[in-house]
């Protein structure tokens, strides 16, 4: 049981990231989609400034410490999976202007349409 909810609330976690960040993206296609982004995007904002501990991210910890696996990196999710795996941790406000740039990127290119 407990692996299977470290499991799933990597996933969903995985998927809230990628909609986050593509969302205004997808918004060309369906352009409803644009409130569940914009949602995702001010949640994404808020745990980026201010740092709170994530609800996934406390699931995902209580399934890792049930199924005997340390937790979660102390800062959190995008630096337990992401920094030093996909970018180095010296380049995160350079990746953190580029997601950023993505999104508005996005909602402009959904605007001009």
């Amino acid at each position: 049981m407990h692996r299977l909810v470290a499991f799933v609330s990597l996933v969903t976690h995985m998927v809230f990231v990628a909609f986050a960040i593509l969302g205004g993206f997808l918004a060309w296609l369906a352009p409803w989609i644009l409130i569940p982004h914009v949602a995702s995007t001010l949640w994404s904002a808020r745990m980026a400034i201010w740092r709170p501990v994530c609800p996934l991210s406390r699931a995902e910890n209580w399934g890792r410490a049930g199924s005997g696996r340390p937790p979660l990196h102390d800062r959190g999710f995008l630096v337990h999976y992401f920094e030093d795996r996909l970018y180095p941790a010296s380049s995160a406000r350079r990746v953190g202007v580029v997601v950023c740039s993505l999104v508005l990127g996005s909602w402009l290119g959904l605007a001009v349409r």
